[in-house]
């Protein structure tokens, strides 16, 4: 597989055997299909045309056309080459592929642990593949189905570009794209850091048009250094009663728990079929938008009941805040005890 010289990074022609590339085919709509990852290193959504020579962009073409037909891993050689692909779907969609092309007597390298996901920006809920269900060490009760955007964060330690992507959330707009490495904690107690790539679409969800993430992560073998910037999220002490979450201003759903808070074990948010769906108490949504009508001239509070886990209303006591995700962007943080 011959790859471009880019004289900014010095790479040339690929070593024998060559590398696994990471091609994301969420954006071809629009244009050429990108690299997002040469050898487990990131690359930022590189069309292929500009990573590859023609032959092998041509092939990587042709292994995209016949994954997304027959939804299974493609393995062809002849004429002294060979070419490996394997596709990452979620339900009926190819995210991506991981692509490896080399001289027919090559060995194959190890293909690096990849999975895709895809979120609902305006369900604020989220869905993996097996792969990434698999990888996160997902109960096998939750698998198959959407979850939470706060399940997932709890799950997942940032990088300095959390603000980034909490903006794209709160507000997102399709054409973007957005890149990050998470570390990804798993059930028993081991954890992974995870490259990903996303980029933002409008689909036809139940007669509405949604706004949509596809996404695609990587496993990182070796991790990157840690580099620690101020965070733009407010994070204020707390008493050890008190909880802090980050919650969307135009539907008042949780986006994520704020680090160093314990998710309460009383109330139901994680979305998941063992839990009733979240919700405020009908009787109390009054009270819930005028906290939120509010809180562009100062702080709110107010008394609420939300769904509990076992089906009943739990009571808090809230406060809420405007914060600035972006510029432009602004979400609420809200600090809540539950009433005895």
């Amino acid at each position: 597989m011959t790859v471009r010289r880019d004289a900014r990074s010095g790479e040339g022609r690929l070593g024998k055997g060559g590398q696994w590339l990471l091609i994301e085919t969420f954006t071809g709509s629009k244009g050429d299909v990108s690299v997002v990852s040469l050898g487990g290193r990131p690359r930022p959504f590189v069309p292929v045309r500009k990573v590859l020579a023609y032959s092998s962009a041509a092939r990587v073409d042709r292994a995209v056309a016949v994954v997304a037909q027959t939804r299974e891993p493609l393995s062809v050689a002849g004429q002294g080459v060979r070419v490996e692909a394997f596709g990452h779907f979620v339900r009926d969609r190819l995210h991506g592929i991981q692509f490896w092309c080399g001289r027919e007597g090559d060995e194959v390298p190890e293909r690096p642990l990849v999975a895709a996901w895809r979120v609902d920006f305006t369900a604020k809920t989220m869905l993996g593949s097996p792969e990434w269900e698999q990888m996160a060490d997902l109960p096998e009760e939750e698998r198959g189905q959407p979850a939470s955007l706060a399940t997932v964060f709890a799950q997942v330690t940032t990088d300095h570009r959390e603000s980034v992507a909490l903006q794209r959330i709160v507000a997102p707009q399709p054409g973007e794209t957005n890149q990050g490495v998470w570390t990804i904690k798993r059930r028993d107690g081991t954890q992974w850091r995870s490259q990903w790539s996303h980029a933002t679409v409008e689909e036809l969800v139940d007669g509405r048009m949604h706004r949509v993430g596809l996404g695609l992560s990587q496993k990182v073998r070796e991790p990157e250094p840690v580099v620690l910037l101020e965070r733009r999220i407010l994070e204020v002490s707390t008493d050890p009663d008190e909880y802090q979450a980050i919650v969307a201003l135009d539907d008042l759903s949780l986006i994520r728990w704020v680090p160093g808070t314990t998710p309460p074990g009383r109330i139901a948010w994680r979305r998941v079929a063992a839990e009733p769906e979240p919700a405020v108490h009908p009787d109390d949504r009054a009270v819930l938008l005028a906290m939120a009508d509010g809180l562009s001239k100062s702080s709110t509070t107010g008394a609420l009941r939300v769904r509990g886990v076992d089906g009943g209303w739990v009571r808090i006591d809230a406060r809420a805040d405007l914060v600035a995700v972006d510029r432009n962007v602004a979400a609420a943080l809200v600090r809540f005890t539950i009433a005895e």
